[in-house]
């Protein structure tokens, strides 16, 4: 299945589309929200989107859904 991250504000407006995020997984848990994990470059320049103040809405590529809407929990950086 292929994802599309869509970065909104906490009104749920769009500000940018994730388009090289790669290694998106959304990890589903009983009890507990579904957590997203994906990777970015770098060298990206939406990475300055991606903060704790913004909303991270996941959608399905093919059938144009929404699976989940989440925040920021913890932003690493990976070598």
């Amino acid at each position: 299945m292929e994802y599309q991250i869509e970065v909104k504000n906490s009104s749920g407006d769009l500000i940018q589309i994730l388009e090289n995020a790669h290694g998106i997984e959304l990890i589903e848990a009983i009890n507990q929200p579904t957590q997203l994990s994906f990777l970015l470059p770098s060298t990206d320049w939406k990475l300055y989107y991606v903060t704790k103040a913004n909303e991270y809405w996941v959608r399905e590529v093919e059938g144009d859904t929404i699976l989940t809407k989440t925040k920021l929990l913890i932003q690493e950086d990976v070598h």
